[in-house]
């Protein structure tokens, strides 16, 4: 487990396990949330565990807590109180002694280790009064009491259980992990537009990609590859939506460049057009008469200085067109759209079904791209760069990803996704303007990163240590993730190109704050790889099918369907086993704490007075049938 204590920094890294566990042997256990807080109360002389997450509460109940009296300590907030009631109910259904901390334990502080670091001696006096209780605690009076009330309860109740639709539902998008600026830019966009934030993400890094690619590259942490700028999304959202909305505030400050620049520069251009038609008519005349004439012209064109109309974004482009306009703007250029007609370019439907994506899987990584061409010059791109923003319909999306091509050769696998919750139906009439101010500060941001040169010789960000030990875990945990049996097992493409992806976010956060020749920081390390973990959850559904359903998940719909046809409400771990027949022991583990979390079953552990393995009782929700 790692974790930073960088102020303001809450994420953590690696797998929750609960912490110190062996604490349970003792006659009394803190239960503490955090492990920084289990050392905390450690530190002080007392016996404590550490949840690592409150998701863990239930796992207590797997080891034998028959012998120890718990004091549950949660943090001073609304998630531990919550955390409180849920471990309070868990200890009387499985017949295990507790008391609860007051809720003023930690001396008007949040924490343990806010208090100890507070005021030691005032935490320790506070911690032995509740270890004085424990130790008093009547077992056999507390057990009686359970006894007398269980029989006096009315049957038990039962919650509604959840849908599994929502198990792999995403978390909101981080929006913490954004600097200063984007964070409020992008909530004040997404309030007056009236849409969630994971609408108008995209979009926004699509925006700043498409104005740092080619000016800087990112170095892996690991070696000496190096990683452009630039990336591909896809928002998905149905008609209504308010794309549009979105998407043109983020680009009005790029529109508003191009047409300012393309101003100023209008005679210079004219004036190129009109010099480079001259020298080609008169090439094209000399080559039927004067052979050497012709060689001059020629070399007259090839010393002209390309003045071309400023294009930072096209929406409707076959890929021929699309590489003629990247030669003339120095190999970049953007693909941002709120209706991803470009999808339908790419299906060949303008060139009788055949698709044609060559440039396309080029320009995401830089590769140089030769276009060869019977009547006119080749178009040869040197290490050309593509931003792709695209918003698109649910429909238009289904057909994108049932394009062999696009999936075949791994074009759709070099996308982020984002897969908005609909706010259709929830608008409002009014919607609060974005401040003038804040508008300006983002406008001078773009307009910042836009005049930021473009040299053959890119600046190379590097990362300073923290970063490198940021990165280095999350590439651990993706390559974990792509073994068998892992999250992205079927999904080995799209996750292999995810660290990539992540180094890509943090260089453009980066610039956006700093200089390329600036150190990239741990919390912009951090910041990143907040971003890119939200973004495999939508990867997750939008790649993956019925196939690559996770296991555990296939296994839990396949005990809940057993159950259904079993007609029983009340089971044995035995009984389960056998009805849940080629599943094994190890093979219910996860799928049963689902099933548990989502209010289909109910399980307890008796104790046996002499020892051994526990007795596991499994109830069914009668609601299921």
């Amino acid at each position: 487990m790692w974790r930073s204590t960088t102020e303001n920094i809450k994420q953590k890294r690696g797998t929750a396990h609960i912490l110190n566990i062996q604490a349970l042997d003792n006659n009394y256990c803190f239960v503490v949330e955090g492990e920084i807080d289990c050392m905390s109360v450690t530190e002080c002389g007392f016996s404590c565990i550490g949840l690592g997450s409150t998701s863990n509460i239930k796992k207590i109940f797997d080891y034998d807590t028959s012998k120890t009296v718990l004091i549950i300590a949660m943090d001073n907030d609304g998630a531990g109180q919550k955390a409180t009631g849920e471990l309070e109910k868990l200890c009387m259904n499985h017949r295990t002694a507790f008391i609860t901390a007051p809720s003023d334990v930690w001396n008007n502080c949040k924490d343990a280790n806010e208090a100890l670091v507070n005021d030691r001696k005032r935490l320790t006096e506070s911690l032995q009064s509740l270890v004085r209780r424990a130790e008093s605690f009547d077992r056999a009076e507390y057990l009686d009491q359970l006894k007398k009330k269980s029989e006096a309860d009315e049957p038990e109740q039962w919650e509604q259980p959840e849908s599994f639709d929502k198990v792999n539902k995403p978390a909101p998008f981080p929006m913490q992990n954004l600097p200063p600026l984007l964070r409020e830019y992008l909530q004040a966009v997404s309030d007056y537009v009236q849409v969630v934030p994971e609408m108008s993400i995209l979009p926004l890094l699509s925006v700043l990609s498409l104005c740092v690619q080619g000016k800087a590259v990112i170095k892996h942490t690991g070696n000496s590859h190096t990683e452009p700028l630039n990336l591909y999304t896809i928002t998905v959202a149905s008609p209504g939506e308010r794309k549009s909305g979105s998407l043109k505030e983020f680009m009005k400050p790029i529109d508003d460049f191009q047409k300012r620049y393309n101003k100023i520069h209008a005679l210079e251009i004219d004036d190129y057009k009109t010099e480079r038609a001259y020298l080609e008519n008169k090439r094209a005349k000399a080559l039927k008469t004067d052979l050497q004439a012709a060689k001059t012209y020629a070399k007259q064109l090839a010393s002209l200085e390309r003045k071309h109309e400023l294009v930072l974004n096209v929406s409707d482009a076959t890929p021929e067109a699309l590489a003629m306009e990247m030669y003339r703007q120095g190999g970049k250029i953007g693909i941002i759209d709120d209706e991803g007609s470009v999808f339908d370019v790419l299906s060949g439907i303008y060139s009788n079904g055949q698709a044609n994506i060559n440039i396309f899987l080029k320009a995401y990584d830089g590769a140089n791209y030769t276009i060869l061409r019977r009547t006119k010059e080749n178009i040869e791109l040197k290490k050309p760069l593509l931003t792709m923003g695209l918003m698109v319909q649910p429909e238009h999306f289904t057909e994108a990803m049932n394009n062999r091509q696009f999936v075949g050769r791994g074009f759709i696998h070099r996308f982020l996704f984002s897969f908005p919750e609909s706010r259709a139906g929830h608008l409002k009439m009014t919607s609060p303007d974005v401040s003038p101010k804040l508008q300006k500060q983002y406008s001078d941001l773009i307009n910042r990163l836009l005049r930021m040169p473009s040299t053959s010789e890119m600046p190379v960000i590097v990362c300073d240590r923290e970063a490198e030990l940021l990165f280095s875990d999350y590439f651990s945990h993706l390559q974990k993730e792509i073994r068998d049996g892992g999250t992205f097992e079927n999904l080995k493409e799209w996750a292999s190109k995810q660290f990539g992806r992540a180094l890509r976010i943090a260089g453009i956060l980066h610039i956006c704050e700093h200089e390329p020749s600036k150190r990239l920081t741990g919390q912009t390390a951090m910041n990143s790889i907040a971003i890119a973990t939200w973004a495999e959850n939508h990867a997750l559904n939008a790649l993956s099918g019925s196939a690559s359903e996770p296991t555990e998940i296939k296994n839990a719909k396949y005990i809940l369907q057993k159950l259904k046809k079993s007609d029983k409400d009340t089971l044995s771990k035995h009984e389960l086993l056998i009805l849940c027949r080629p599943l094994k022991t190890a093979d219910c583990v996860e799928p049963l704490d689902i099933l548990e979390d989502m209010n289909y079953i109910k399980r307890e552990k008796i104790f046996r007075a002499s020892g051994g393995n526990p007795k596991e009782t499994i109830k069914v929700n009668p609601l299921i049938f």
